[in-house]
């Protein structure tokens, strides 16, 4: 039997969408594909890589068109992959209307 506690304050919910995203202040766009989401933080794949710290304007396009997209403001907290597909973890501070 497994015997593990739930370290996080929020559950990460696996979901699979694409997202748009550029550097605050910057309007050159990446792509990317969302692995996970919880109330505080977001992990997704990009081809791009960036370093801790940066922020980003972050907008998640759900596959249903039933929902709206998702504008966020994030701040990268880890990178992870390899020289062609990088993981990213960011916070996300604040939700944009």
């Amino acid at each position: 039997m497994i015997d593990y506690a739930e370290k996080r304050d929020f559950l990460r919910m696996p979901i699979d969408c694409e997202l748009s995203f550029s550097k605050a202040g910057s309007s050159r766009q990446y792509q990317g594909s969302v692995i996970n989401l919880s109330s505080k933080g977001i992990l997704f794949t990009s081809n791009e890589k960036f370093d801790e710290g940066t922020q980003l304007d972050i907008v998640l396009t759900p596959s249903n068109s039933a929902t709206a997209p998702i504008e966020a403001a994030g701040i990268v907290t880890r990178v992870g992959g390899n020289d062609v597909l990088f993981e990213i973890a960011c916070t996300i501070g604040v939700i944009k209307s």
